[in-house]
Protein backbone atom coordinates (compact mmCIF):
# COMPACT_ATOMS: atom_id res chain seq x y z
CA UNK A 1 0.00 0.00 0.00
CA UNK A 2 1.49 3.72 -0.49
CA UNK A 3 1.68 5.85 1.64
CA UNK A 4 -0.96 8.65 1.75
CA UNK A 5 1.87 11.55 0.25
CA UNK A 6 2.60 8.98 -2.27
CA UNK A 7 -1.06 8.73 -3.30
CA UNK A 8 -1.95 12.61 -3.46
CA UNK A 9 1.37 12.48 -5.86
CA UNK A 10 0.08 9.97 -8.37
CA UNK A 11 -3.44 11.70 -8.65
CA UNK A 12 -1.83 14.90 -8.96
CA UNK A 13 0.37 14.12 -11.43
CA UNK A 14 -2.23 12.35 -13.21
CA UNK A 15 -4.78 15.44 -13.12
CA UNK A 16 -1.69 17.82 -14.57
CA UNK A 17 -0.56 14.94 -17.70
CA UNK A 18 2.92 14.39 -16.65
CA UNK A 19 3.02 10.48 -14.59
CA UNK A 20 4.81 7.98 -15.95
CA UNK A 21 4.04 4.62 -16.99
CA UNK A 22 5.16 3.00 -13.70
CA UNK A 23 2.65 5.61 -12.11
CA UNK A 24 0.04 5.09 -13.90
CA UNK A 25 0.55 1.01 -13.22
CA UNK A 26 0.45 2.19 -9.75
CA UNK A 27 -2.83 4.09 -9.46
CA UNK A 28 -4.57 2.13 -11.78
CA UNK A 29 -3.77 -1.07 -9.24
CA UNK A 30 -4.62 1.43 -6.08
CA UNK A 31 -7.92 2.14 -7.94
CA UNK A 32 -9.39 -1.46 -8.12
CA UNK A 33 -8.64 -2.13 -4.48
CA UNK A 34 -9.07 0.94 -2.77
CA UNK A 35 -12.70 2.23 -2.22
CA UNK A 36 -11.73 5.66 -0.02
CA UNK A 37 -8.92 5.88 -2.62
CA UNK A 38 -11.24 5.77 -5.69
CA UNK A 39 -13.04 8.19 -3.63
CA UNK A 40 -10.71 10.70 -3.42
CA UNK A 41 -9.35 10.31 -6.85
CA UNK A 42 -13.16 11.12 -7.89
CA UNK A 43 -13.24 13.98 -5.76
CA UNK A 44 -10.11 15.51 -6.44
CA UNK A 45 -10.77 15.43 -10.64
CA UNK A 46 -14.58 16.53 -10.17
CA UNK A 47 -13.12 19.78 -8.39
CA UNK A 48 -10.36 20.43 -10.50
CA UNK A 49 -12.38 19.90 -13.26
CA UNK A 50 -14.64 22.51 -11.95
CA UNK A 51 -12.38 25.11 -11.33
CA UNK A 52 -11.52 24.35 -15.22
CA UNK A 53 -14.26 24.92 -16.79
CA UNK A 54 -14.98 28.66 -15.13
CA UNK A 55 -11.75 29.62 -15.43
CA UNK A 56 -12.63 29.25 -19.52
CA UNK A 57 -15.51 31.04 -19.12
CA UNK A 58 -15.81 34.41 -20.31
CA UNK A 59 -17.20 37.19 -18.51
CA UNK A 60 -20.51 37.27 -20.41
CA UNK A 61 -20.86 33.65 -20.01
CA UNK A 62 -20.15 33.79 -16.21
CA UNK A 63 -22.44 36.80 -15.86
CA UNK A 64 -25.24 34.78 -17.70
CA UNK A 65 -24.86 31.66 -15.54
CA UNK A 66 -24.76 33.15 -12.39
CA UNK A 67 -28.00 35.59 -13.37
CA UNK A 68 -29.74 32.38 -14.70
CA UNK A 69 -29.27 30.97 -11.09
CA UNK A 70 -29.60 34.04 -9.26
CA UNK A 71 -33.23 33.99 -8.12
CA UNK A 72 -33.22 30.65 -6.48
CA UNK A 73 -31.69 29.77 -2.88
CA UNK A 74 -27.67 28.97 -3.08
CA UNK A 75 -27.64 25.65 -2.55
CA UNK A 76 -25.83 23.81 0.90
CA UNK A 77 -22.46 22.49 -1.44
CA UNK A 78 -21.08 20.16 1.16
CA UNK A 79 -17.74 18.81 0.40
CA UNK A 80 -16.61 15.61 1.72
CA UNK A 81 -13.76 15.71 4.44
CA UNK A 82 -10.82 14.03 3.71
CA UNK A 83 -7.93 13.56 5.81
CA UNK A 84 -5.94 13.99 2.76
CA UNK A 85 -5.20 18.40 4.03
CA UNK A 86 -3.18 19.01 0.94
CA UNK A 87 -6.20 18.78 -0.91
CA UNK A 88 -7.85 21.29 1.83
CA UNK A 89 -7.44 24.74 -0.35
CA UNK A 90 -8.65 23.36 -3.75
CA UNK A 91 -11.91 22.21 -1.90
CA UNK A 92 -12.77 25.32 -0.31
CA UNK A 93 -11.98 27.19 -3.12
CA UNK A 94 -14.14 25.16 -5.54
CA UNK A 95 -17.16 25.02 -2.96
CA UNK A 96 -16.76 28.44 -3.00
CA UNK A 97 -17.05 28.69 -6.82
CA UNK A 98 -19.90 26.09 -7.02
CA UNK A 99 -22.01 28.22 -4.84
CA UNK A 100 -21.68 31.44 -6.73
CA UNK A 101 -22.55 29.66 -9.85
CA UNK A 102 -25.04 26.74 -8.63
CA UNK A 103 -23.93 23.80 -11.32
CA UNK A 104 -21.58 21.37 -11.22
CA UNK A 105 -19.55 19.64 -13.71
CA UNK A 106 -18.58 16.54 -13.45
CA UNK A 107 -15.76 14.69 -15.38
CA UNK A 108 -14.34 11.90 -14.15
CA UNK A 109 -11.24 11.66 -16.43
CA UNK A 110 -8.75 14.11 -16.77
CA UNK A 111 -6.99 14.69 -20.09
CA UNK A 112 -4.35 11.48 -20.87
CA UNK A 113 -0.75 11.90 -20.53
CA UNK A 114 0.48 12.12 -23.77
CA UNK A 115 2.94 9.04 -24.01
CA UNK A 116 1.37 5.66 -22.33
CA UNK A 117 2.92 2.54 -21.59
CA UNK A 118 1.71 -0.41 -24.05
CA UNK A 119 -1.09 -2.73 -21.99
CA UNK A 120 -0.91 -6.80 -22.02
CA UNK A 121 -3.70 -7.87 -23.59
CA UNK A 122 -4.65 -11.64 -24.05
CA UNK A 123 -5.99 -12.56 -27.79
CA UNK A 124 -9.40 -14.79 -27.32
CA UNK A 125 -10.64 -14.67 -31.14
CA UNK A 126 -9.82 -13.69 -34.49
CA UNK A 127 -12.01 -13.27 -37.69
CA UNK A 128 -9.72 -12.51 -40.26
CA UNK A 129 -8.35 -9.30 -38.62
CA UNK A 130 -5.67 -7.61 -40.42
CA UNK A 131 -3.16 -5.89 -37.88
CA UNK A 132 -1.19 -2.89 -38.58
CA UNK A 133 2.25 -1.97 -37.06
CA UNK A 134 2.26 -5.38 -35.03
CA UNK A 135 5.69 -7.21 -35.95
CA UNK A 136 4.33 -10.68 -34.93
CA UNK A 137 1.90 -13.16 -35.82
CA UNK A 138 -0.78 -13.26 -33.57
CA UNK A 139 -2.68 -16.36 -32.22
CA UNK A 140 -5.40 -16.90 -29.96
CA UNK A 141 -4.12 -17.57 -26.89
CA UNK A 142 -1.06 -15.05 -27.63
CA UNK A 143 -0.32 -12.23 -24.91
CA UNK A 144 0.55 -9.50 -26.65
CA UNK A 145 1.94 -5.61 -26.11
CA UNK A 146 -0.72 -2.98 -27.32
CA UNK A 147 -0.77 0.95 -26.99
CA UNK A 148 -1.52 2.29 -30.76
CA UNK A 149 -4.26 -0.01 -32.56
CA UNK A 150 -4.92 0.18 -36.13
CA UNK A 151 -7.49 -3.23 -37.23
CA UNK A 152 -7.74 -2.49 -40.97
CA UNK A 153 -10.18 -4.69 -41.35
CA UNK A 154 -11.89 -7.90 -39.56
CA UNK A 155 -12.34 -8.57 -36.14
CA UNK A 156 -10.29 -9.48 -32.85
CA UNK A 157 -12.09 -10.30 -28.81
CA UNK A 158 -8.96 -9.73 -26.40
CA UNK A 159 -8.98 -9.35 -22.71
CA UNK A 160 -7.09 -6.98 -20.28
CA UNK A 161 -5.46 -7.73 -17.30
CA UNK A 162 -8.56 -6.00 -15.15
CA UNK A 163 -10.74 -8.32 -17.03
CA UNK A 164 -12.57 -6.56 -19.39
CA UNK A 165 -13.45 -7.92 -22.89
CA UNK A 166 -13.05 -5.78 -25.85
CA UNK A 167 -14.41 -6.83 -29.42
CA UNK A 168 -12.81 -4.65 -31.96
CA UNK A 169 -14.01 -4.58 -35.84
CA UNK A 170 -12.17 -2.94 -38.18
CA UNK A 171 -11.70 -0.60 -39.75
CA UNK A 172 -10.70 0.93 -36.29
CA UNK A 173 -7.45 3.32 -35.15
CA UNK A 174 -7.12 3.98 -31.13
CA UNK A 175 -5.01 4.02 -28.38
CA UNK A 176 -5.34 1.83 -25.46
CA UNK A 177 -3.79 4.37 -23.08
CA UNK A 178 -3.87 2.00 -20.01
CA UNK A 179 -5.91 -1.02 -19.10
CA UNK A 180 -8.54 1.15 -17.66
CA UNK A 181 -8.49 4.05 -21.06
CA UNK A 182 -9.12 3.55 -24.40
CA UNK A 183 -8.79 6.23 -27.00
CA UNK A 184 -10.95 5.73 -30.07
CA UNK A 185 -10.42 8.11 -33.18
CA UNK A 186 -12.73 5.69 -35.39
CA UNK A 187 -14.13 2.05 -35.52
CA UNK A 188 -16.43 0.12 -33.75
CA UNK A 189 -16.38 -1.83 -30.29
CA UNK A 190 -18.01 -3.52 -28.06
CA UNK A 191 -17.14 -3.83 -25.05
CA UNK A 192 -17.76 -6.36 -21.34
CA UNK A 193 -16.94 -5.27 -18.52
CA UNK A 194 -16.99 -7.19 -14.87
CA UNK A 195 -16.48 -5.71 -11.70
CA UNK A 196 -13.05 -5.04 -11.47
CA UNK A 197 -12.96 -3.24 -14.60
CA UNK A 198 -16.05 -0.42 -13.23
CA UNK A 199 -14.70 2.75 -14.61
CA UNK A 200 -13.39 1.76 -17.95
CA UNK A 201 -13.74 4.57 -20.22
CA UNK A 202 -13.69 4.64 -24.15
CA UNK A 203 -12.67 8.59 -25.18
CA UNK A 204 -14.12 9.77 -28.34
CA UNK A 205 -13.38 13.25 -29.63
CA UNK A 206 -17.09 13.56 -29.42
CA UNK A 207 -17.51 12.76 -25.69
CA UNK A 208 -16.63 10.28 -23.31
CA UNK A 209 -18.18 7.09 -22.10
CA UNK A 210 -17.52 6.10 -18.74
CA UNK A 211 -18.81 2.29 -17.29
CA UNK A 212 -20.80 1.86 -14.38
CA UNK A 213 -20.44 -2.41 -14.85
CA UNK A 214 -21.93 -3.02 -17.92
CA UNK A 215 -21.78 -4.38 -21.95
CA UNK A 216 -22.02 -1.47 -24.06
CA UNK A 217 -20.59 -0.75 -27.56
CA UNK A 218 -19.80 2.68 -29.48
CA UNK A 219 -19.30 3.02 -33.15
CA UNK A 220 -17.23 6.64 -33.97
CA UNK A 221 -17.17 8.03 -37.24
CA UNK A 222 -15.94 11.38 -38.58
CA UNK A 223 -19.24 13.36 -37.68
CA UNK A 224 -20.28 11.61 -34.26
CA UNK A 225 -19.86 8.63 -31.95
CA UNK A 226 -22.68 6.45 -31.58
CA UNK A 227 -23.14 4.18 -27.88
CA UNK A 228 -25.44 1.80 -27.04
CA UNK A 229 -25.93 -0.27 -23.74
CA UNK A 230 -26.91 -3.61 -23.57
CA UNK A 231 -26.91 -4.60 -19.69
CA UNK A 232 -26.14 -2.21 -17.04
CA UNK A 233 -25.58 1.66 -17.30
CA UNK A 234 -22.98 3.70 -18.57
CA UNK A 235 -22.36 7.46 -17.94
CA UNK A 236 -21.68 9.62 -21.06
CA UNK A 237 -20.31 13.34 -21.42
CA UNK A 238 -19.93 15.04 -24.68
CA UNK A 239 -17.20 17.19 -25.05
CA UNK A 240 -17.71 20.84 -25.34
CA UNK A 241 -20.71 20.29 -23.27
CA UNK A 242 -19.87 21.36 -20.29
CA UNK A 243 -22.82 24.29 -20.31
CA UNK A 244 -25.35 22.61 -21.62
CA UNK A 245 -25.82 20.05 -18.34
CA UNK A 246 -24.65 17.22 -16.13
CA UNK A 247 -23.70 14.39 -17.67
CA UNK A 248 -25.83 11.45 -18.83
CA UNK A 249 -26.59 8.01 -17.63
CA UNK A 250 -27.74 5.79 -19.58
CA UNK A 251 -29.38 2.56 -19.07
CA UNK A 252 -30.16 -0.68 -20.69
CA UNK A 253 -31.88 -0.83 -23.75
CA UNK A 254 -30.59 2.29 -24.46
CA UNK A 255 -28.53 4.44 -27.08
CA UNK A 256 -27.14 7.87 -27.62
CA UNK A 257 -25.66 9.91 -30.62
CA UNK A 258 -22.58 12.20 -29.43
CA UNK A 259 -21.45 15.35 -31.55
CA UNK A 260 -18.53 17.82 -29.98
CA UNK A 261 -20.38 20.80 -28.47
CA UNK A 262 -24.04 19.20 -28.56
CA UNK A 263 -26.87 17.91 -26.67
CA UNK A 264 -26.67 13.72 -26.71
CA UNK A 265 -29.41 13.11 -28.68
CA UNK A 266 -31.49 9.65 -28.78
CA UNK A 267 -30.57 6.78 -30.68
CA UNK A 268 -33.33 5.55 -32.07
CA UNK A 269 -32.39 2.20 -33.83
CA UNK A 270 -29.14 0.02 -33.42
CA UNK A 271 -28.56 -2.46 -35.65
CA UNK A 272 -27.40 -6.21 -33.77
CA UNK A 273 -25.51 -8.93 -33.54
CA UNK A 274 -26.91 -12.58 -32.69
CA UNK A 275 -26.56 -13.93 -29.35
CA UNK A 276 -26.16 -11.98 -26.75
CA UNK A 277 -26.64 -8.31 -27.94
CA UNK A 278 -23.89 -6.21 -29.23
CA UNK A 279 -23.57 -3.97 -31.70
CA UNK A 280 -23.14 -4.34 -35.19
CA UNK A 281 -22.43 -2.61 -38.46
CA UNK A 282 -25.27 -1.72 -40.31
CA UNK A 283 -26.06 -4.35 -43.23
CA UNK A 284 -26.02 -3.38 -46.89
CA UNK A 285 -28.27 -6.24 -47.44
CA UNK A 286 -31.07 -5.40 -45.23
CA UNK A 287 -34.39 -4.10 -46.46
CA UNK A 288 -34.89 -2.17 -42.91
CA UNK A 289 -32.75 1.09 -43.10
CA UNK A 290 -34.09 2.71 -39.98
CA UNK A 291 -36.77 2.96 -37.43
CA UNK A 292 -38.43 5.63 -35.61
CA UNK A 293 -41.77 6.75 -33.75
CA UNK A 294 -43.31 9.69 -31.60
CA UNK A 295 -41.93 9.51 -28.63
CA UNK A 296 -41.37 12.53 -27.25
CA UNK A 297 -37.47 12.46 -27.37
CA UNK A 298 -36.39 14.62 -24.33
CA UNK A 299 -35.15 12.18 -21.71
CA UNK A 300 -35.78 9.25 -23.69
CA UNK A 301 -32.98 7.35 -25.11
CA UNK A 302 -34.46 3.83 -26.11
CA UNK A 303 -33.70 2.10 -29.23
CA UNK A 304 -35.21 -0.12 -31.53
CA UNK A 305 -32.78 -3.12 -32.23
CA UNK A 306 -32.06 -4.47 -35.95
CA UNK A 307 -31.23 -8.28 -36.60
CA UNK A 308 -30.26 -8.11 -40.82
CA UNK A 309 -31.34 -11.15 -41.82
CA UNK A 310 -31.78 -12.87 -38.15
CA UNK A 311 -35.10 -14.71 -38.26
CA UNK A 312 -35.08 -17.89 -37.15
CA UNK A 313 -35.86 -20.27 -33.84
CA UNK A 314 -34.67 -18.84 -31.08
CA UNK A 315 -33.91 -15.08 -32.06
CA UNK A 316 -34.50 -12.68 -29.45
CA UNK A 317 -38.01 -10.64 -29.26
CA UNK A 318 -37.46 -7.81 -27.53
CA UNK A 319 -34.55 -4.98 -26.49
CA UNK A 320 -35.91 -4.10 -23.16
CA UNK A 321 -36.29 -6.52 -20.55
CA UNK A 322 -35.63 -4.97 -17.03
CA UNK A 323 -37.11 -7.87 -15.06
CA UNK A 324 -39.68 -9.42 -17.66
CA UNK A 325 -39.42 -10.58 -20.21
CA UNK A 326 -35.81 -11.80 -19.03
CA UNK A 327 -33.05 -11.33 -21.64
CA UNK A 328 -34.15 -15.37 -23.23
CA UNK A 329 -37.24 -14.41 -23.98
CA UNK A 330 -37.05 -15.04 -28.27
CA UNK A 331 -39.11 -16.55 -30.77
CA UNK A 332 -40.05 -19.62 -31.73
CA UNK A 333 -42.48 -22.10 -34.05
CA UNK A 334 -45.74 -23.29 -31.95
CA UNK A 335 -45.15 -26.27 -30.30
CA UNK A 336 -45.10 -29.29 -32.48
CA UNK A 337 -44.18 -27.72 -35.55
CA UNK A 338 -42.05 -26.37 -37.67
CA UNK A 339 -40.89 -22.31 -38.20
CA UNK A 340 -42.84 -20.64 -41.12
CA UNK A 341 -40.37 -21.16 -44.06
CA UNK A 342 -41.42 -17.76 -45.13
CA UNK A 343 -40.40 -16.17 -42.54
CA UNK A 344 -36.42 -17.07 -42.17
CA UNK A 345 -33.86 -14.85 -43.12
CA UNK A 346 -36.19 -11.80 -42.40
CA UNK A 347 -34.72 -8.67 -40.81
CA UNK A 348 -35.92 -8.70 -37.28
CA UNK A 349 -37.19 -5.20 -35.26
CA UNK A 350 -36.91 -5.34 -31.98
CA UNK A 351 -39.64 -3.05 -30.38
CA UNK A 352 -39.62 -2.12 -26.18
CA UNK A 353 -41.62 -4.89 -24.48
CA UNK A 354 -42.45 -1.93 -22.06
CA UNK A 355 -44.63 -0.30 -24.46
CA UNK A 356 -47.37 -2.84 -24.72
CA UNK A 357 -49.87 -0.97 -23.29
CA UNK A 358 -49.59 2.33 -24.66
CA UNK A 359 -52.33 4.09 -26.67
CA UNK A 360 -50.66 6.44 -28.99
CA UNK A 361 -47.55 4.70 -30.11
CA UNK A 362 -46.37 5.03 -34.07
CA UNK A 363 -43.58 3.21 -34.93
CA UNK A 364 -42.24 4.25 -38.34
CA UNK A 365 -40.26 1.69 -40.40
CA UNK A 366 -38.05 2.95 -43.39
CA UNK A 367 -37.68 0.59 -45.78
CA UNK A 368 -35.29 0.22 -48.53
CA UNK A 369 -37.10 -1.39 -51.34
CA UNK A 370 -40.55 -3.93 -51.61
CA UNK A 371 -41.10 -6.13 -48.95
CA UNK A 372 -43.12 -7.87 -46.52
CA UNK A 373 -43.70 -6.30 -43.36
CA UNK A 374 -45.02 -9.16 -40.91
CA UNK A 375 -46.98 -8.22 -37.08
CA UNK A 376 -46.81 -10.93 -34.57
CA UNK A 377 -49.88 -9.93 -32.72
CA UNK A 378 -50.57 -11.45 -29.54
CA UNK A 379 -53.91 -13.61 -29.74
CA UNK A 380 -55.43 -12.68 -26.60
CA UNK A 381 -56.02 -9.17 -27.66
CA UNK A 382 -58.75 -7.16 -30.22
CA UNK A 383 -56.48 -6.52 -33.20
CA UNK A 384 -56.32 -3.26 -33.69
CA UNK A 385 -58.40 -1.21 -36.76
CA UNK A 386 -54.85 -0.11 -38.09
CA UNK A 387 -53.82 -3.95 -38.09
CA UNK A 388 -57.21 -5.29 -39.45
CA UNK A 389 -57.25 -2.47 -42.07
CA UNK A 390 -53.48 -2.72 -43.63
CA UNK A 391 -52.26 -6.11 -42.79
CA UNK A 392 -53.72 -9.71 -43.37
CA UNK A 393 -53.69 -12.38 -41.31
CA UNK A 394 -51.94 -15.67 -42.15
CA UNK A 395 -52.54 -19.33 -40.86
CA UNK A 396 -49.17 -19.09 -39.25
CA UNK A 397 -48.39 -19.13 -35.21
CA UNK A 398 -45.54 -18.15 -33.23
CA UNK A 399 -44.71 -18.03 -30.05
CA UNK A 400 -42.21 -16.18 -27.57
CA UNK A 401 -40.99 -17.37 -24.37
CA UNK A 402 -40.09 -18.50 -21.95
CA UNK A 403 -42.19 -16.44 -19.53
CA UNK A 404 -41.51 -16.30 -16.04
CA UNK A 405 -44.63 -17.65 -13.50
CA UNK A 406 -44.73 -14.42 -11.97
CA UNK A 407 -45.18 -12.03 -14.82
CA UNK A 408 -48.51 -10.46 -14.93
CA UNK A 409 -48.13 -11.16 -18.77
CA UNK A 410 -48.08 -15.09 -17.77
CA UNK A 411 -51.33 -15.05 -15.88
CA UNK A 412 -53.81 -17.90 -17.47
CA UNK A 413 -51.15 -19.50 -19.88
CA UNK A 414 -50.71 -22.95 -19.69
CA UNK A 415 -47.17 -24.60 -19.69
CA UNK A 416 -46.22 -26.42 -22.83
CA UNK A 417 -44.97 -29.85 -22.45
CA UNK A 418 -41.46 -28.68 -20.80
CA UNK A 419 -43.39 -26.72 -18.18
CA UNK A 420 -42.00 -23.22 -19.97
CA UNK A 421 -44.91 -20.67 -20.05
CA UNK A 422 -44.93 -19.47 -23.71
CA UNK A 423 -47.31 -16.49 -25.41
CA UNK A 424 -49.08 -17.02 -28.62
CA UNK A 425 -48.74 -15.02 -31.55
CA UNK A 426 -51.21 -14.68 -34.64
CA UNK A 427 -49.01 -13.28 -37.96
CA UNK A 428 -50.09 -10.65 -39.77
CA UNK A 429 -48.52 -9.85 -43.35
CA UNK A 430 -48.32 -6.37 -45.60
CA UNK A 431 -47.15 -6.65 -49.23
CA UNK A 432 -45.02 -3.42 -49.70
CA UNK A 433 -44.08 -2.57 -53.25
CA UNK A 434 -41.22 -0.23 -52.96
CA UNK A 435 -39.13 2.06 -51.12
CA UNK A 436 -41.30 3.74 -48.50
CA UNK A 437 -42.13 4.21 -44.80
CA UNK A 438 -44.59 2.04 -43.26
CA UNK A 439 -46.27 2.99 -39.78
CA UNK A 440 -47.54 0.62 -37.19
CA UNK A 441 -50.00 1.97 -34.93
CA UNK A 442 -50.15 1.42 -31.12
CA UNK A 443 -50.37 -2.05 -29.43
CA UNK A 444 -53.02 -1.36 -27.25
CA UNK A 445 -56.72 0.24 -28.08
CA UNK A 446 -59.39 1.70 -26.38
CA UNK A 447 -61.10 -1.23 -24.40
CA UNK A 448 -58.24 -3.51 -24.69
CA UNK A 449 -56.70 -4.12 -21.05
CA UNK A 450 -55.02 -6.00 -19.33
CA UNK A 451 -51.57 -7.83 -19.49
CA UNK A 452 -50.82 -8.33 -22.85
CA UNK A 453 -47.49 -9.15 -24.58
CA UNK A 454 -46.04 -5.76 -27.33
CA UNK A 455 -46.51 -7.04 -30.60
CA UNK A 456 -42.96 -8.17 -32.34
CA UNK A 457 -42.06 -7.23 -36.19
CA UNK A 458 -40.29 -9.27 -39.17
CA UNK A 459 -39.79 -7.70 -42.78
CA UNK A 460 -38.58 -9.40 -45.56
CA UNK A 461 -37.08 -8.25 -48.84
CA UNK A 462 -38.75 -9.23 -52.32
CA UNK A 463 -35.80 -9.40 -54.59
CA UNK A 464 -36.52 -8.46 -58.37
CA UNK A 465 -39.84 -7.09 -57.31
Amino acid sequence: MSRPSDKQTLIADYAAGIIDADALGELERSLRVDAEFRRAFIEYLNLDSALSDLAALSDAEFDAINSEHAPTPEPHVVVPRSAWQPFGVLAGLAAAVLLVVGIVWFKPTAEPPSTAAAVTVEVISLDAAQLAGVDQTVRVGDWIEWNRIRLESGAIQVRLDNGVVLDLSGPLDGTLESSMRLRLAHGRLNADVGESGQGFTVVTDHGEIIDLGTRFGVDVSDDEASVAVFDGEVKVDSHGNSKIGRPLNVFEGEGVRLRKGRKPRRLSAVWLSQGPFSLSASNASSIVLNVTDNAATDGFHRFYGILSGGMREGTIAYTTHASTPRPDVVWRAAEGEEFPAELLGADVVCPFHVDRQEQSLTISLQLAGSADVYVMHDRRRQPAAWLQNGFQKTEWTLRSGPWRPVSPLAQGIEPDQAGDLYVQYSVWKKRVDAASNVELGPPQTDGDRGNKAMYGIAVKGIPGL
